[in-house]
């Protein structure tokens, strides 16, 4: 059985400095591609935000997708030391007028640690109201996943963009973490989906599709061909990140 509609947790808008041969920025273009790959939502990011400014990409991101209902907004978010961007309660105050439901967090590109004294107060926030908090393994360390998430264990972490090696300390962090996801098109070991679901369950798993720059229809055939059954797929697919959006109190 296949997994008959996708829910995309990763999916970038705006133009970026490069644009690479096959990608797109165009609105228009990601809800045809969409429609094609059978994707019906998708939480979206703006790239002003996570390659330049947050606040200001944020703010665009809520122009650009208020009057298209299948796409979701997840903001980018940072520490608020420096006066760039909001304090926790006043971002939690944001999150909910604008309908953000989830974030994401690029610590090496916006120049922050993610340890306590830096993002605690806002990994308190977050944790608090159970948004989902998206970081790319390649914007960390499995060192500093675990200070997080040992400091913060109801935080609900979903890890992205993984090198080939990733599994074996991911495993590790996934076995004492039971709030850490993974988000599936980066996640390639042989087999992977298969020996996630095996030991950890498919709950740990989140449909993403990183577009513009990686092709939707890899991602769908990730999960459609993956040797599971056709609950799992579902989970995977779109009922993982439901659950997570469904059970958000800001």
């Amino acid at each position: 059985m296949n997994a008959t509609r996708f829910f995309d947790c990763s999916v970038e808008l705006g133009m970026r400095r490069v644009l690479n041969p096959g990608s797109f920025y165009e609105t228009g273009e990601l809800l045809r591609k969409m429609e094609y790959y059978s994707i019906g939502e998708a939480l979206v990011y703006h790239s002003l935000a996570a390659g330049y400014n947050p606040a200001i990409g944020n703010g665009i991101l809520i122009e650009e997708i208020k009057e298209i209902p299948s796409l979701h907004p997840a903001w980018v978010v940072m520490p608020h030391h420096t006066g760039e961007f909001p304090e926790p309660d006043a971002l939690r105050g944001e999150m909910k007028s604008n309908g953000v439901k989830a974030v994401r967090m690029f610590p090496v590109n916006h120049c922050y640690s993610l340890a306590e004294y830096s993002c605690g107060e806002l990994f308190g926030m977050l944790e608090e109201c159970r948004a989902p908090v998206m970081i790319g393994y390649n914007q960390t360390s499995p060192d500093a996943v675990c200070e997080v998430m040992a400091a913060h264990p109801e935080l609900r972490l979903v890890l992205t963009d993984f090198s080939n090696s990733a599994a074996r300390n991911v495993y590790a962090l996934m076995k004492k973490f039971e709030n850490i996801f993974l988000e599936t098109i980066m996640f390639k070991p042989l087999e992977g989906i298969e020996d996630v679901c095996a030991r950890f369950g498919a709950r740990r798993l989140i449909f993403g599709s990183g577009a513009p720059l990686y092709s939707g229809g890899a991602a769908a055939a990730m999960i459609n061909y993956a040797s599971v059954g056709g609950d799992e797929k579902e989970m995977i697919a779109h009922g993982n990140l439901e659950r997570l959006l469904g059970e958000v109190r800001l």
